[in-house]
């Protein structure tokens, strides 16, 4: 195991208020780097106590997760990665494993090489899915799991297959910016998906339009492999993990729809919260709320 303090210092950004009000600075954050599966994965850490791992969807990196740090590291051990490939990762080749099963191998190996025992895992979207997923795989990693929007199994309503299948005309303008090699564009139309607002990236935030474009490289390799691992019901019906499910008020239907189906396959006990006035990035939009949920939940496990 490798874990050494990186040579660079990233000024990290906190999203001040609601959703667009804008960012104001924090201290200085070490930005710290481990030997993760035979690439450096950078990460962030404060705080003491119980260890909760943030991990980040697509283009995005450890500042996603910069609103909610404050909040969690007053109690607890906040670490927040970012995934082979993102900012500020060195690419090692040209992408060919951006795929969700390395993503989930190298988010267990990342927690193996903490060293700190067990921990609470939060993710959402692309993050919230893998989180799903190395609770499946990996449950003696883990003591919660928190996911957000996560798509781990398709809507099984009509109305949610209708929603899945117009958020797929939006992200198939993404897929072939992508092809095309317009990454940066390809970024910019699936964020605007996600948010289901043709106009969501040019009203974020500076911080957020940045941390976008740091990332857009990953998306033709991101829509090049599988984004999903097979999973059924019953298998879900199976997680040995506390599970909290977590979604913004306003966001997308395919993502509430597929929530849903979710909770339905899950185990009775698995624990849901709607963030007041966010979309489906939550953790920006209403990071006060978002912690307090999160904290709500891991405090019982």
């Amino acid at each position: 195991m490798k874990r050494r303090l990186a040579a660079f210092v990233l000024f990290s950004v906190l999203l001040a208020g609601g959703y667009g009000i804008g960012f104001v600075p924090t201290e200085k954050m070490q930005v710290k780097q481990m030997w993760v599966n035979g690439v450096d994965l950078a990460y962030v850490e404060e705080g003491r106590g119980e260890t909760v791992v943030f991990v980040h969807g697509a283009f995005g990196d450890w500042r996603n997760w910069e609103g909610l740090r404050p909040a969690i590291a007053e109690r607890y051990s906040f670490v927040a990665l970012s995934l082979r490939y993102h900012y500020p990762n060195a690419w090692p080749d040209n992408g060919e494993n951006n795929s969700a099963a390395q993503h989930v191998g190298d988010v267990a190996q990342f927690i193996r090489h903490l060293n700190v025992g067990k921990v609470h895992l939060v993710g959402s979207s692309f993050g919230g899915r893998l989180v799903g997923y190395v609770a499946l795989k990996y449950p003696e990693l883990l003591r919660s799991v928190v996911m957000g929007d996560p798509s781990i199994i398709a809507p099984a309503s009509v109305e949610g297959k209708a929603a899945l299948a117009e958020m797929g005309k939006d992200t198939a303008k993404s897929v072939e910016a992508a092809k095309a090699g317009d990454d940066k564009q390809a970024a910019i139309l699936l964020y605007n998906a996600v948010m289901n607002d043709p106009d969501a990236f040019r009203k974020a935030p500076l911080a957020t339009q940045q941390r976008v474009r740091d990332n857009a490289r990953t998306l033709s390799p991101y829509w090049a492999r599988p984004t999903t691992l097979p999973t059924t019901c019953e298998q879900l019906g199976s997680l040995k993990v506390p599970a909290l499910v977590v979604s913004g008020e306003n966001t997308r239907a395919n993502f509430r729809y597929g929530n849903e189906t979710l909770l339905g396959c899950l185990p009775n006990n698995t624990a849901t919260v709607v963030i007041p006035g966010a979309p489906h990035m939550w953790y920006e939009a209403n990071p006060d709320a978002g912690a307090r949920a999160i904290l709500a939940f891991i405090s019982q496990h």
